[in-house]
């Protein structure tokens, strides 16, 4: 049986709108495009980011990759004690950082 994550709550998601294009931009660029992106954006906007894409089945893979490079208090704040946490642990797990 497979555990369903803790996501996010809608209250966390709405303080922290996350443009579009932005995800649109993460999920095309080249590895080198999206470390520049990255370097751009202060760590809770990539913990803002990492949560928004955890509600999406599709970007779940972005999401991890940007989650590991937000420590936990971030996203923790973001998105709450269970799912940042949960989010930092995934982010971390030997699988998920193979993606």
């Amino acid at each position: 049986m497979t555990l369903i994550p803790p996501r996010p709550t809608p209250a966390a998601l709405s303080s922290y709108p996350v443009p579009i294009e932005l995800i649109t931009s993460l999920y095309r660029a080249t590895e080198g495009e999206f470390e520049v992106l990255l370097a751009r954006m202060p760590e809770n906007g990539r913990a803002r980011v990492a949560a928004y894409c955890a509600e999406s089945d599709r970007l779940i893979p972005l999401g991890l990759r940007i989650a590991r490079t937000c420590e936990a208090r971030a996203l923790i704040r973001v998105a709450g004690e269970a799912a940042g946490a949960d989010l930092f642990a995934q982010s971390r797990n030997e699988d998920s950082a193979e993606h």
